[in-house]
């Protein structure tokens, strides 16, 4: 019993980063992901469905449209309950730990309440028929966004926007739709979404290294090192080590130890998170962009390799062809267009992604170097950007002033010539 609660905390946390791994670092095929976005949720409304009905169902959906806002607030908020139970209890009796920490504690949960609660209702930037001025400020690359119209909503389609299901509206350089915080991440709420992330970073980090303080003094002050421990099934003397300090610590402590496993665990898995969107905001990429230029990436190299392969069998008479450019594949992007949340894109319910082309071909083109991102302006102009919304500039702001005093304008003009007609006409 003795050695058997570290490893099960070592289990925790490998569970923790491999579920961070395959749901968010690893390709878009993960069959975990698959697994939680499109498989479980069939089978799971497919039994509502032969048990309830379709009352049943569309119940079910509501919970499961709020179900990770559940999650996170039972785990935060029953975290913070432990914490302001047992915790502040242990650092009032611990000479080791400053009482002052009682007062940031206060301070800390504020902050995690405020970022989440900002992070889920600040607007990500929806772009309407009125409102394109604003946010019309990216230029097509011809390769992920092409100049046309929106199939849903009739507009044309911005540069680096996308039509986002959850709230069936179109969103301006849509990163992805955050089900922990209910809400979509876009050009204008990215930053903010940033800030939420940094600030339970910062949460997790804080109360691990508080707790484990705590524990620490504990140990000092009771000598466990030099302790001597029973068996309770044996009522053996057992020597005390590592493994048996820390089973004494998770037995007497069970609550907050569990709260400090957690917030061990969180800090990793978080901080991993948050690393993963710097580097996309430092090389000018959405979650969005970021899924779909690894598929670029895969079909340019299997591309290369069937003009290699058919160039080497003789196939090809002319292997110096100039290659494509960017425009010789407009219209990649609509192919590539689908839903990001936070486990990255959902399959097309046929046991493929749908970032992965369909269609075979057998012909062999040069499909020529590596595009380009020319949303990649550099690190500092990127991170800028984020911080900064250009849809959010003065530039931005008076396009789209002077585009609805205009279009009130043509309004005012069109009601006068109307009126002019039936005054006409009487």
């Amino acid at each position: 019993m003795a050695i058997g609660i570290v490893p099960l905390i070592l289990l925790y946390v490998f569970f923790c980063l491999w579920i961070t791994h395959s749901c968010i670092l690893s390709t878009e095929q993960s069959t975990l992901s698959l697994f939680v976005t499109e498989k479980f949720p069939r089978i799971l409304f497919s039994i509502i469905s032969k048990l309830f009905g379709t009352k049943g169902v569309t119940v079910a959906k509501k919970i499961t449209d709020k179900f990770l806002v559940i999650i996170y607030l039972v785990v935060v908020l029953g975290a913070w309950s432990v914490m302001f139970t047992y915790g502040y209890d242990f650092i009032g009796k611990s000479p080791h730990v400053d009482s002052r920490h009682k007062l940031s504690g206060y301070v800390v949960f504020l902050m995690c309440m405020w970022s989440w609660r900002k992070a889920g209702t600040s607007s990500p930037g929806y772009i309407t028929e009125r409102s394109i001025p604003k946010y019309d400020n990216y230029p097509y690359d011809n390769l992920l966004y092409v100049n046309k119209n929106c199939s849903t909503m009739g507009f044309r389609k911005l540069p680096r926007s996308k039509y986002d299901r959850f709230t069936n509206r179109h969103v301006a350089r849509f990163d992805h739709f955050c089900g922990w915080i209910d809400n979509t991440i876009g050009e204008e709420n990215y930053r903010i979404f940033l800030l939420f992330l940094l600030v339970h970073i910062g949460m997790c980090v804080y109360g691990t290294f508080l707790t484990f303080h705590l524990f620490k003094g504990e140990v000092q002050d009771r000598d466990l090192f030099n302790a001597v421990f029973f068996n309770a099934h044996t009522g053996d003397e057992v020597q005390a080590d590592l493994w048996v300090i820390t089973h004494f610590l998770f037995m007497k402590n069970f609550h907050l130890f569990a709260v400090f496993t957690l917030m061990g665990a969180m800090s990793v898995v978080l901080g991993l998170f948050f690393m993963f969107h710097l580097y996309m905001a430092s090389k000018g990429m959405t979650t969005n962009e970021y899924y779909k230029w690894r598929q670029v990436r895969k079909w340019h190299k299997k591309e290369k390799n069937k003009h290699m392969t058919a160039i080497i069998a003789g196939k090809v008479k002319d292997s110096n062809m100039s290659g494509s450019s960017q425009s010789d594949n407009a219209g990649m992007g609509e192919m590539l267009d689908v839903d990001v949340g936070c486990i990255g894109p959902t399959n097309d319910g046929n046991g493929r992604s749908p970032l992965e082309p369909n269609e075979e071909n057998d012909e062999s083109t040069d499909p020529g170097p590596f595009p380009t991102n020319i949303y990649n302006l550099g690190v500092f102009e990127n991170l800028k950007e984020v911080i900064f919304p250009r849809s959010l500039s003065i530039d931005a702001k008076k396009r789209y002033a002077a585009s609805l005093k205009d279009a009130g304008f043509r309004a005012s003009k069109a009601a006068n010539a109307n009126i002019s007609k039936k005054a006409k006409s009487t």
